[in-house]
């Protein structure tokens, strides 16, 4: 039973009450003030009078209060009940009502005036609750109760605050590009975008459930970038939604006369208070470019440039105007390269024409896999082109930049030309028996040079700028390269002329258990034997060289083969250095091989390397990529027979194990 409180803790009205029935009221009383009466010969009247008011004179305030307080008190529980609506109320308004906060917080303190008024008057029953066994359980859970609200409380704001999301994605699909981030934290004006979509679909166009249920994916996914974007720079990106149905006028400042029907679904970029104007369109259903569009017009109204990338045709070149369908296509390529934010474009110099010239905007020229011969004239153009020069003589602003996609059928004057600058493609493929594809013993797997992988001795020994381009290259942000796919992949080889004017630098290597074979035909490799020291062909035919080889290198070069050295090598300037990627291959990023391993990064890292991207942004497109699990036939039988026997094998010795203890 709880314990009772005492005449010290008890209600203030009861002792009242105790305290006068024992001065006027009670038997003991009166037989007191008798046989004081009697002793004293018995007081007159004014003696009478002046006890009376003395007795008056000497209540306290709360006897005064006591018949309205118990009046009050009759209606206990239903002030309670009203106390406590007023708390979730005026909580309620100061919470979530903005504009009506200041009576909400008049109707807490109301709320806590009535219930702390109730609890004043039953102050006895109160403390009595509080003080038995009971009433301490009850207070302890609701100390605990209040410590963990709290602590809830406290995690939520500091997570509300500090607040950061993680992409386990494979190809990081729900988050920006870093380099988007990059741009954003370098702008220094702010940037205004308005996206124009209609609220209200119910119209003859929109009549199609799937068109309107398409639009409305398109306005999710605009909202979410939106967010992304304010996200990073909160400060300069200011975003906001119009519909062009409710507000005409903001549709004729930016379209002037255009029809409403026309504008539903743009996206308007511009600088606050500028007058340049980008507008964007979806360029598919999915809207997959929005990223790459944003950056392009922020970058457009800014008034950054834009890089140029050429590719070259007439010899038989790969073709980057084609579907994707098409596996022998490029289109995937400049797809890849026009969401890194370059402009590409192609160039076509015709075999009878003698009039060529690269364009002087060309940040990049790519070679992809000619078929017919180079002709003089435009091995000339693109001699002068690599040394910085224009066909007429003039200097260009610096010299060029050069992919070339070579494969084992390389015609001879192509050869010659990279020869020239110190590139020899080699006769034949590769056959890597360690890893190549176990199904198609052409294709070669290619792991690329991590630097960080190498020991520490070695790493100390590389020059500074080749261990730069093979961080930017080969390992972005510290983490290598998947494996590259390359199909009939030609080895390449650098020339040293003694001069120091070439500075070879290979990306990747095969194995030590890889042959140059020289028939396409031919899978099995005719390796040499060592008999006394000496290699010795033992086979009917020639034998095939051994490895490792070399199928990409990068090349920094003053001058082609021959050029004598400068008289001053200290005056050399970064710009008179043309800088080369060669790939034996041109096959690792056709539309048929783009997505397959770490090929289209391989080519977009060379890309962004050579042309010095440090203005523009650089963008990896979001696709689902295709990881596949290759195998050569060891590798493929352990997993075969390790999946059907390790698992009978365990659960026998561990039945062993149990027989053996229990035994």
């Amino acid at each position: 039973m709880s314990e009772q409180p005492t005449d010290s803790t008890g209600d203030w009205r009861r002792r009242g009450r105790r305290g006068r029935r024992s001065r006027t009221g009670s038997p003991a009383g009166a037989e007191a003030q008798g046989a004081t009466a009697a002793a004293n010969d018995a007081p007159n009247d004014a003696e009478t009078a002046d006890a009376e008011e003395v007795e008056v004179a000497s209540r306290t305030l709360f006897s005064f209060l006591e018949p309205s307080l118990n009046t009050i008190g009759t209606f206990g529980a239903p002030l309670v009940i009203a106390g406590i609506v007023a708390l979730v109320v005026g909580i309620t308004l100061v919470a979530f009502v903005s504009s009506m906060r200041p009576y909400g917080f008049i109707i807490l303190a109301f709320g806590a005036a009535l219930i702390g008024l109730v609890g004043l008057i039953f102050l006895s029953s109160v403390v009595a609750a509080f003080i038995s066994r009971t009433g301490r359980y009850g207070v302890n859970s609701l100390i605990m109760l209040a410590a963990f609200l709290g602590i809830v409380i406290i995690a939520n704001f500091v997570s509300f605050e500090n607040n950061n999301r993680i992409d386990v994605t494979a190809t990081n699909q729900f988050s920006l590009a870093e380099r988007t981030r990059q741009l954003l934290d370098e702008l220094e004006q702010e940037v205004e975008v308005v996206a124009f979509y209609k609220l209200d679909y119910q119209g003859d166009a929109f009549a199609n459930p799937e068109v309107q249920f398409a639009i409305l994916n398109r306005q999710l996914k605009v909202q979410e970038t939106f967010r992304e974007f304010e996200a990073a720079r909160p400060s300069k990106f200011d975003a906001t939604f119009v519909d062009p149905d409710v507000n005409p006028q903001r549709v004729n400042q930016y379209f002037g006369t255009t029809p409403i029907a026309f504008v539903n679904e743009s996206i308007v970029v511009k600088l606050k208070g500028g007058d340049v104007v980008d507008v964007i369109q979806p360029q598919d259903a999915a809207y997959s470019h929005l990223e790459q569009d944003l950056v392009s017009g922020i970058l457009q109204v800014t008034g950054q440039e834009q890089k140029a990338i050429y590719f070259m045709s007439g010899h038989g070149e790969r073709n980057i105007n084609t579907q994707e369908s098409d596996a022998e296509g490029y289109s995937s390529v400049r797809s890849g390269l026009e969401q890194d934010n370059y402009r590409v474009d192609a160039i076509r110099w015709g075999l009878t024409n003698d009039d060529v010239s690269v364009p002087e905007d060309t940040a990049l020229l790519v070679i992809a896999r000619p078929t017919d011969e180079l002709p003089e004239s435009h091995a000339q153009a693109l001699h002068l082109y690599l040394q910085g020069k224009n066909t007429d003589g003039s200097a260009r602003q610096a010299a060029g930049r050069l992919i070339y996609l070579a494969d084992p059928e390389t015609p001879d004057s192509f050869r010659e030309f990279l020869a020239t600058w110190g590139v020899v493609v080699g006769q034949g493929y590769i056959r890597d028996v360690d890893a190549s594809l176990p199904a198609d013993p052409h294709t070669l797997r290619l792991e690329t040079i991590n630097p960080l992988e190498l020991p520490r001795e070695l790493i100390a020994s590389i020059p500074p700028e080749i261990l730069e381009t093979l961080l930017e290259i080969t390992t972005p942000k510290g983490d290598s390269l998947d494996l590259v796919l390359m199909p009939g992949t030609a080895p390449l080889q650098t020339i040293d002329d003694g001069t120091g004017l070439r500075q070879p630098i290979p990306l990747a290597f095969t194995s030590v258990n890889s042959y140059l074979i020289g028939d396409s035909e031919r899978t099995e490799p005719r390796p040499f034997k060592l008999e006394d020291g000496n290699q010795v062909c033992n086979h009917s035919e020639d034998c095939d060289p051994s490895g490792p080889f070399t199928p990409v290198t990068f090349v920094r070069a003053l001058g082609p083969v021959g050029q004598p050295p400068p008289a001053d090598p200290s005056s050399i300037t970064e710009s008179q250095i043309a800088n080369l990627v060669v790939v034996g291959d041109s096959d690792f990023v056709a539309n048929s091989f783009y997505g397959r391993g770490s090929g289209a990064d391989l080519f977009l890292n060379s890309a962004n390397y050579l042309v010095g991207d440090y203005s523009l942004v650089s963008l990896r497109p979001k696709a689902i990529t295709i990881r596949e699990f290759n195998l050569d036939k060891n590798e493929f039988n352990f997993v075969r027979f390790s999946s059907w026997l390790f698992l009978p094998v365990l659960m026998g010795l561990m039945a062993a194990l149990v027989w053996w203890v229990r035994r």
